[in-house]
């Protein structure tokens, strides 16, 4: 039990030591601020030292804390490898799997295989992350990310799990009451509503840009579905929020013959997790719902 409380105060002190504040310890690890000084303040005791400079408006190291710092942080990366191969050796998924994910893609094709996974693996506990930034996997503890496109990060393994396609679409309304639509330096006679100033687009393989305007600008894809769908101008979409719609005949694709074509859709774990049941587990779930579902579908 000792043990256990001791390794709370080291977990608690390596927090504030990074974060420099007991109150956003305390929020990043799910507690209360009471638990995280009460656990600094017995792991003090045990060592019969200082580890922070306390003032009202910081929290600092002392020099004997700053060592200590280093050891804790080693002790802990080397509970976290033990643990990672116990889990490496386990043939049914348990323990803790973290997945970072974005928008309509993630809430509606990957949570619910997500799911599914959770019930059938009682002993596995999922954390979804929905976040529109770029995660440091290693850094916050992350096993998979789903990302879009080119990849850059070596310390990553990809997989493939889909593609990628945007559309771009109007509602009928629009179409009919507009100047003509034929290729896309059209679209300057245009209402074009999202963020973007210049929109891709590719002929004979090779891309070009053309600039784009209109009187409505959001980054949220499914506030630029609903500005289409009320007919007020022309958005370029991802397939998973436009393909349905124009299956329903409520958009309209158009410039078809320019589009840009497809982007792959990736799940990218940490090398250290390739073998982890758990991930391993995500993926083939994963690929296997996509591609029995909706393997006609560029999301």
């Amino acid at each position: 039990m000792e043990t256990i409380k001791s390794l709370q105060g080291i977990i608690s002190f390596v927090k504030v030591a990074e974060v420099g504040s007991f109150s956003k310890a305390a929020e990043q690890l799910n507690v209360s601020k009471s638990h995280i000084s009460k656990n600094i303040r017995q792991l003090e005791s045990d060592l019969g030292i200082a580890l922070f400079v306390r003032s009202t408006r910081k929290v600092q190291l002392t020099h004997l804390g700053e060592r200590f710092l280093e050891t804790c942080r080693e002790s802990l990366k080397n509970l976290d490898s033990a643990k990672q191969e116990i889990l490496d050796l386990s043939e049914t998924p348990r323990g803790t799997l973290r997945v970072t994910l974005a928008g309509i893609f993630g809430e509606d094709y990957i949570a619910p295989i997500v799911i599914e996974m959770a019930k059938k693996y009682p002993e596995l506990k999922v954390e979804l992350n929905f976040s529109t930034r770029i995660v440091d996997l290693i850094e916050e503890k992350f096993d998979v990310a789903i990302r879009i496109g080119h990849l850059e990060n070596s310390s990553l393994m990809a997989q493939k799990i889909a593609s990628r396609f945007e559309y771009v679409v109007c509602s009928k309304g629009y179409l009919a009451h507009s100047p003509d639509l034929k290729d896309p330096r059209d679209l300057i006679n245009h209402n074009c509503i999202g963020e973007r100033s210049s929109w891709s687009f590719k002929k004979r393989g090779k891309t070009f840009q053309v600039p784009v305007a209109g009187n409505f600008k959001s980054n949220n894809p499914r506030v630029l579905q609903k500005a289409a769908l009320a007919g007020l101008g022309i958005a370029r979409l991802p397939g998973s929020y436009a393909f349905e719609e124009i299956r329903k005949g409520r958009l309209v694709s158009v410039l078809e013959n320019f589009n840009e074509g497809k982007k792959d859709i990736w799940a990218v774990t940490p090398i250290r997790h390739k073998q982890n049941i758990n991930v391993k587990t995500f993926i083939q779930e994963v690929k296997k719902h996509l591609a029995d579902d909706y393997g006609h579908v560029l999301f």
